[in-house]
């Protein structure tokens, strides 16, 4: 092991770290002051500022878009090529952390009735797993495309805002088709027909639809006999986003 770099704050238990970090493809291991996260991938490079630009990529994905932790702060590059310790410590300025809450239902199970203290017990610790997992992976379902695709977290960032217009809209969409030439690909790898993507169009684009919400100042004539509601074209993005962000992690995986 030549580099490490420090996690010097986070709000995350040690088990969730570890498991993030291990879907990324990092390890956390024992530093000098702190817990440090280690990629044999570091061993590669020849500069702790080498290093320290990895592991802002892992920090940005923790506190950016994917609002994972805000809270999450790197230490110093920790380097074990010599037998004398070295830590490499960089400054930056504080970046704005990024807030944002995406909601989720959360719903509460009670156990059986008339379990004994040790099956009640043995009860809500598999309850208590199910649940950690089940968090583990709405927080993989962010994480793990925003590290990968820089793309991914404007996406995410868009689906956050509360308010929506069709600009918004065609833009989640073309940031996830990337350009119009890749269209045809695009649309057939996640099941979009032509017809549908029209009655998209025509909500997004036409005040005759969506009124004051489109993308155009001037009504015309709509493309489709029943145009998307605008309700059902926010709902076509989210669902096409969500999608779209699997394919995305699952390029890596």
């Amino acid at each position: 092991m030549k580099w490490a770099v420090e996690i010097q704050k986070s709000s995350l238990e040690q088990r969730n770290i570890v498991d993030l970090l291990q879907g990324l493809g990092f390890e956390l291991i024992e530093g000098v002051d702190f817990k440090a996260v280690y990629s044999p991938y570091f061993d590669s490079l020849e500069t702790a500022a080498e290093v320290w630009n990895e592991g802002k990529k892992i920090r940005d994905a923790f506190t950016g878009s994917a609002a994972i932790d805000p809270e999450f702060v790197l230490g110093s590059v920790i380097d074990y090529s010599s037998d004398e310790l070295r830590r490499h410590a960089f400054i930056e300025v504080e970046p704005i952390r990024m807030r944002m809450s995406v909601g989720s239902v959360s719903l509460k199970v009670s156990p059986p009735s008339n379990l004994s203290e040790d099956e009640l017990k043995k009860w809500e610790e598999k309850r208590a797993e199910a649940d950690y997992q089940e968090k583990l992976e709405r927080q993989r379902e962010k994480l793990e495309p925003v590290f990968r695709e820089p793309k991914a977290s404007k996406v995410l960032k868009a689906l956050a805002e509360e308010d929506h217009t069709g600009e918004t809209l065609y833009k989640m969409y073309e940031i996830m088709e990337g350009h119009p030439s890749n269209r045809k690909d695009f649309q057939l790898q996640f099941g979009i027909s032509k017809h549908e993507f029209k009655r998209f169009g025509d909500a997004v684009h036409n005040p005759a639809v969506s009124g004051d919400l489109a993308r155009h100042a001037y009504e015309d004539k709509t493309k489709t006999d029943n145009p998307m509601s605008f309700q059902e074209a926010k709902s076509f993005v989210q669902a096409l986003a969500k999608k779209w962000l699997a394919s995305v992690r699952g390029k890596s995986s």
